[in-house]
């Protein structure tokens, strides 16, 4: 298990590191990562790692630079300084077409159904990059959502709430997905269906799938994380397993106003 060990900037922030005895090949090393909104700088040389088969979280205030580093991941945000390699190749420079024929696909917050077609025609246009395999993917994610197969001639406007979002998830791995990026999945969620959600994401890992989460229900995506990183103004502070973030005092404090007795 990873050990964390506490450092002090000049602003008296903590900055933490995890010495991980794990070695194991990473799927995604993003490196030094920093990007502007004009001159407005959001990243400030962020490092992360995500292996195969983890389930990776990052968990922050809003506007503290989750979304900023996934779409910057995603190619929707050039130019960037740094480096971004997956599968062991500098993706930075490249457009958002091509990060996504290499298996990184993107589910941005809130993302929507077509409403107007079916729900088989909304998995079928997941399917565009690679329609060789439309049909083992199709067989997969009915397996895997067992409930958009029975509503796949359906309108996707009659799902409900937690329905929508499975069919979100469901086009994300119809594109070939090696790593699923999502972006506050569980927003707007009823409890029940955030329950079933993280079944689900366990279930997506169980099968070989890498996930990549950021949102702001701390605790659901940290407890379902194999590993955490915490983003405070750009910059990634804390780092460790799920379970290490949530007990530690800091990010306690500073997202869920649980304030560390003395001592």
């Amino acid at each position: 298990m990873p050990t964390i060990i506490a450092h002090i900037d000049a602003m008296g922030r903590p900055r933490v590191k995890a010495l991980d005895m794990n070695m194991e090949k990473p799927l995604l090393a993003i490196r030094n990562l920093s990007y502007h909104y004009g001159d407005i700088q959001a990243l400030f040389r962020a490092n992360l790692t995500v292996c195969e088969g983890q389930i990776v979280s990052i968990v922050g205030a809003n506007g503290s630079g989750k979304t900023t580093l996934m779409k910057a991941v995603a190619g929707l945000l050039r130019p960037v300084q740094g480096e971004i390699r997956y599968q062991a190749e500098s993706i930075q420079t490249l457009p958002v077409h091509e990060v996504v024929r290499r298996g990184l696909i993107y589910v941005p917050e809130g993302m929507k159904t077509f409403p107007l077609m079916s729900v088989l025609e909304n998995l079928e246009v997941g399917a565009y990059v690679s329609r060789d395999q439309k049909a083992s993917r199709l067989s997969f994610v009915f397996e895997l959502f067992p409930v958009l197969a029975e509503k796949q001639s359906h309108l996707a406007k009659s799902l409900s709430g937690g329905q929508k979002r499975m069919l979100t998830l469901a086009r994300g791995l119809m594109s070939g997905a090696r790593l699923l990026m999502l972006d506050d999945p569980f927003l707007g969620l009823s409890p029940r269906d955030v329950n079933r959600l993280c079944n689900t994401l366990r279930q997506i890992r169980r099968r070989g799938h890498t996930l990549f989460m950021a949102g702001q229900h701390v605790r659901r995506i940290l407890r379902v994380a194999t590993r955490a990183y915490l983003v405070e103004q750009g910059r990634i502070t804390l780092s460790g397993t799920g379970d290490q973030l949530l007990d530690h005092p800091h990010l306690q404090e500073s997202l869920l106003g649980i304030i560390a007795e003395a001592g």
